[in-house]
């Protein structure tokens, strides 16, 4: 097996990169958000024969067949006709026997990525929601996962209304022996961010606020520009999409830049979540699959994104499936 790794701009243009050099036959092995910027796949072949100059019959015939598998998968997943018809439009220019690289190359075309790198980020990560959406526990998870790289962290929770909410995240990050900030207002909130050690990553947890309620956005607005970071918005997979749109985009209006989904585990239709993304056009940052702290969200890129969909319910076929649930 021949493998090759291919940098470009966007997930598309690599894959163009793939098809020119390996033929319509590559593997996708792995694809990451790369260092310098752009994506970097690795493809890989079977055989050392030189690229293709024009798809044959055989592999149109596989193509077309790996759009039906999207066209099922779409349809399962209840998304909105007018969106799959766009998806499934872009997937057929890109169509080869991998029905993952199809649709990756649709949603990469559509969609905007842009996940947490938290080991990187140089600025306090505020987040927010509605309540329940799992804000306490993402803070929990992503503290762990600094912990464990031997990162500074410090983490403040302004969720002093609910009973229990400073309780939780004081349980882990006594196990994690991390500094736990109880804040009660935004100008003590900016205080203590500015009072932050260089190179000390900072978390930053609220209270559950409803966006349809002004009070609401007025309090949750003055926080994230107190903390003067970037505002994660922290939804679960599987609300009502047309409900899940209006809160994301109110939760825009007042700074939130990103969408981190929650319970993916427990969902089997993200035709909602798709909406959400392909209307607001909110940047995907990560999903979470598991209710343990030590399982931080993962980041979303087309790729994953594309396995998600093919494999929840059992979409993709042979090794296809089985390489989707490794994955995830």
């Amino acid at each position: 097996m021949r493998l090759k790794s291919f940098h470009g701009p966007s997930l598309t243009d690599a894959m163009r990169q793939i098809r020119e050099a390996l033929g319509e036959e590559a593997i996708i092995v792995a694809t990451r958000d790369d260092e310098m910027g752009g994506v970097r796949v690795t493809a890989a072949i079977e055989d050392a024969e030189p690229a293709r100059a024009a798809i044959p019959a055989s592999a149109t015939e596989e193509g077309s067949e790996a759009i039906d598998i999207i066209a099922d998968a779409l349809a399962r997943h209840q998304v909105p006709v007018a969106i799959a018809e766009r998806l499934l439009a872009t997937a057929t220019q890109f169509a080869n026997d991998d029905p993952i690289l199809s649709l990756g190359a649709a949603f990469d075309t559509h969609l905007q990525f842009l996940p947490i790198i938290d080991e990187k980020s140089d600025k306090p990560l505020i987040f927010v929601g509605p309540p329940g959406a799992g804000k306490t526990l993402c803070v929990a998870k992503f503290a762990t996962r600094l912990t464990l790289g031997k990162k500074p962290v410090t983490v403040i929770s302004t969720d002093t209304e609910r009973a229990g909410g400073i309780e939780q995240l004081a349980t882990f990050t006594r196990l994690l022996k991390t500094n736990l900030l109880e804040i009660e207002d935004s100008h003590a909130l900016r205080d203590t961010v500015q009072t932050q050690k260089a190179g000390n990553a900072l978390l930053i947890d609220t209270a559950g606020r409803n966006p349809f309620n002004e009070s609401d956005r007025q309090q949750l607005y003055a926080l994230i520009k107190a903390a003067g970071g970037e505002a994660i918005l922290v939804l679960p997979a599987g609300l009502d999409a047309s409900e899940a749109l209006d809160m994301t985009e109110l939760f825009r209006n007042i700074g939130a830049t990103r969408l981190l989904t929650t319970r993916m585990d427990m969902t089997k239709r993200l035709g909602s979540y798709l909406r959400v993304a392909f209307e607001s056009r909110i940047p995907l940052a990560n999903f979470s699959i598991s209710s343990k702290v030590t399982e931080a969200p993962q980041p979303l890129n087309p790729i994953m994104l594309a396995k998600l969909v093919l494999s929840i319910l059992g979409t993709a076929s042979g090794s296809q499936e089985k390489q989707a649930r490794k994955s995830v």
